[in-house]
């Protein structure tokens, strides 16, 4: 059961999305970006802003789109907005801390375009002290060995939400063992269900609030110590 403290802070949150979804509905950078500064000030964690204020209000956009209540052009400004908030968070939450040197590399899989949890993955991780490489949208399975080899991190984070792209899903993890077999990968989006086993060093997260939690208990594995 939540304490009284956490059922404030989600209450909280999810007025201020609803205030963050109107802003992205329209088109008002200036207004999102006081949502998240107003969530800032009120003492909500990076984490909760991320998955209970912005996510949902992209959520909502993403639905209106899909029943033709907006356009895409609606949509992508929704995005690019979204964009410059997380920019915001990374400033408003800087903090120096290191995790033990651990560098994470993220990217959408192979076909996929989709990259704004991705960030939020990346944002949250750099938050709580790791070093992240971003790869970006549509990486070519292909081209993960070499990239993997040059910097070797310890974990590989792959977005996935699109179906047309989970058929590259397999290929890209078998990459990253053969390339890195000591990496951990971590699996989000919901394409990724049911495209792969569950082996140690793969791990599949489901919100992004929780990328932080599964890749510390990736490199907390023994072979990573």
């Amino acid at each position: 059961m939540p304490n009284d403290r956490e059922f404030q802070r989600r209450m909280l949150a999810e007025a201020l999305s609803e205030k963050y979804g109107l802003a992205l509905l329209d088109g008002n950078a200036v207004a999102a970006e006081q949502v998240v500064r107003d969530a800032y000030d009120d003492g909500l964690p990076y984490e909760l802003i991320h998955d209970a204020v912005v996510t949902p209000a992209l959520h909502r956009i993403g639905k209106l789109w899909e029943r033709g209540e907006i356009g895409v052009a609606h949509e992508h400004l929704a995005t690019n907005i979204s964009l410059r908030v997380l920019a915001l968070l990374r400033e408003l939450f800087r903090v120096t801390a290191r995790r033990a040197d651990h560098r994470v590399m993220l990217a959408a899989i192979e076909g996929e375009h989709h990259v704004v949890a991705l960030q939020m993955a990346a944002d949250l991780l750099e938050y709580a002290g790791y070093e992240s490489i971003m790869l970006g949208p549509d990486v070519p399975t292909g081209t993960l060995a070499e990239i993997v080899r040059e910097h070797s991190p310890a974990i590989v984070a792959f977005t996935l939400t699109m179906r047309d792209a989970a058929r590259h899903l397999p290929r890209a993890v078998a990459a990253i063992e053969a390339a890195h077999p000591n990496a951990g990968v971590i699996v989000g989006g919901h394409g990724a269900k049911g495209r792969l086993p569950e082996p140690a060093g793969i791990a599949f997260v489901s919100t992004v609030a929780d990328v932080v939690d599964v890749a510390d208990a990736l490199v907390r594995r023994p072979q990573l110590n």
